[in-house]
């Protein structure tokens, strides 16, 4: 029986194909001539060669060390003012987390990572030598077989949204300052994102929990098969990392997170209970649960003090002006641009587009625009535009209108309200129409057959 665990036995099985290449000189890392060499002692020098790299990686791979490669290549644009930012400087941290993984070989960790426009994310991934990475296995970095490290710069495209897009990433982004409970279900086991090139076995996906719960937090208890079990969290920032394999029932490629203030956050994902030690005492949290279900901790939480903001939405009565984009008669989108009577300086304010319900005739209520933010920094006075490229943006609701509102938002961090810019009124060019809502070619079939 072999020694070494599955995971570090695939890890050599990827080193050794890859040095199969060099094995064969028409492949395409040996296609460079060799002058003055016979044949037959190259052969022999290249499987010499390759004899001693397998023997390298099973030695360290039973020592728990694999050959490092290539660095994570950063998944957005580095600008310190849009999306999640940048890392702000000297404000990254490695936690002292080093959890098993169910094959073996090297242990997952997180990483702390605050950035400039006021965010938190948490990067999840494989631990070497204090180095938080992901690994050349399952298609990721064409099955190198080596460790390749992930700076705290390897940021997602998406911001913070409260759901990880996609969900089978290894970093998600939050406020400052927010208790966070998220779950990853399939991710592959290289840490890498959308690592498989087919559809992997879920013998080599993982299902991961994190969060980070504050400084009340003592432990978290999960699920793990028909047990329940409890593990302390980093003191200080009550972050926690729990790594199990997929269970069967799961749904691969499922990921979110659930967000709250420090102590009041419930359990989520494979969590059953929270501890906090709040006012001097231990007490727990449960998963929310029906009124008529009874509590089964023995020291439950007082009741969470969510956040109160004011009701009434100021109207800054802003001009806001809006050009239809037009082709052949269709309306392909808008751009709405408006002057900034706010400054955004980090993610915690932003500018949001919307058009309200509008109602049928028949009294039911239409379709909205909603959930378009501009994601950066804003100067006071600048020039703002949004590009609404939706062909059904406007008019395509679900009856028919020739005209629609559209409206400007200025929000603010939750408890704080909303400030309404401006808003106008947009209707329909004579001869126009909107542009039809594109779908897959099956779903197109299936409409007009119903049609």
């Amino acid at each position: 029986m072999s020694i070494l665990p599955q995971l570090e036995q695939d890890l050599l099985k990827a080193a050794q194909r890859r040095s199969g290449d060099a094995e064969n000189p028409r492949s395409a890392q040996g296609r460079a001539r060799w002058p003055h060499t016979r044949p037959g002692s190259l052969r022999l020098a290249l499987a010499a060669f390759a004899v001693l790299l397998a023997s390298t990686t099973i030695a360290l791979a039973a020592g728990g060390v694999i050959l490092t490669g290539a660095p994570v290549r950063s998944r957005a644009p580095q600008n310190p003012n849009v999306g999640n930012g940048v890392p702000a400087r000297g404000a990254s941290l490695l936690l002292p987390l080093s959890v098993p993984d169910p094959e073996g070989g090297l242990p997952w960790s997180m990483r702390i990572v605050n950035t400039t426009r006021g965010e938190v994310c948490l990067q999840v991934g494989r631990l070497q030598n204090g180095q938080l990475g992901e690994l050349g296995l399952d298609g990721a970095f064409h099955d190198d077989g080596r460790f390749h490290p992930m700076s705290a710069a390897v940021l997602p495209t998406m911001t913070r949204i409260g759901v990880v897009a996609p969900a089978d990433a290894n970093t998600s982004c939050q406020l400052a300052g927010k208790a966070v409970a998220g779950r990853h279900i399939g991710l592959d086991r290289s840490a890498a994102e959308g690592a498989a090139r087919a559809k992997p076995p879920r013998s080599v996906l993982r299902d991961i929990d994190y969060g980070i719960l504050g400084p009340q937090a003592v432990s978290v208890t999960y699920r793990s098969g028909k047990q329940h079990l409890t593990v302390p969290v980093v003191p200080g920032t009550g972050a926690y990392l729990i790594v199990q394999r997929t269970n069967r029932r799961d749904q691969v490629g499922a990921g979110d997170e659930s967000l709250g203030t420090y102590g009041d956050l419930t359990p989520y994902g494979s969590l059953s209970a929270i501890t906090y030690h709040i006012d001097g005492k231990l007490c727990q949290r449960e998963p929310v649960r029906p009124p008529w279900v009874k509590t089964r901790v023995a020291d439950e939480c007082q009741q969470p003090r969510w956040p109160s903001g004011p009701s009434n939405t100021r109207n800054l009565h802003r001009p806001i002006h809006v050009h239809l984009h037009t082709s052949h008669g269709l309306i392909t989108g808008m751009d709405v641009s408006f002057r900034a009577p706010l400054a955004v300086s980090n993610a915690s304010h932003e500018y949001a587009l919307e058009i309200p319900h509008l109602p049928c005739h028949d009294g039911e209520a239409g379709q909205s625009y909603a959930g378009m933010s501009l994601d950066r920094n804003v100067k006071r006075g600048e020039t703002v535009t949004f590009h609404a490229s939706d062909p059904f943006t406007v008019f395509a609701n679900d009856c028919a209108h020739s005209s629609a509102t559209v409206e400007v938002m200025y929000r603010g961090v939750e408890g704080t309200g909303s400030v309404l810019v401006g808003s106008t009124t947009v209707h329909e060019p004579p001869g126009t129409r909107p542009a039809p809502i594109p779908m897959p070619r099956r779903l197109g079939r299936l409409y007009r057959r119903r049609r």
